[in-house]
């Protein structure tokens, strides 16, 4: 997934009969900050519990970012 811009979500939600779906999802926050009480984990979260409360639907959720890490001789 060469097109898929860091840091994105991905939430796959699983029903029954082998039904589900996966989206992908990059939340970008305005230039003054986040909506008032929400981040952008919350905002993921909230999708996912909504798919999880339904009956017999199974979700997992994952974070994708990109990290570097200074070695120092």
């Amino acid at each position: 997934m060469a097109d898929t811009p860091y840091p994105h979500y991905r939430l796959q939600a699983d029903g029954p009969n082998e039904t589900g779906l996966t989206l992908l999802i990059q939340v970008t926050v305005g230039a003054g900050g986040p909506l008032p009480g929400l981040t952008e984990q919350s905002v993921v979260e909230e999708l996912r519990d909504s798919l999880d409360a339904r009956i017999g639907v199974m979700t997992q959720l994952s974070k994708n970012v990109i990290a570097a890490t200074n070695l120092e001789a």
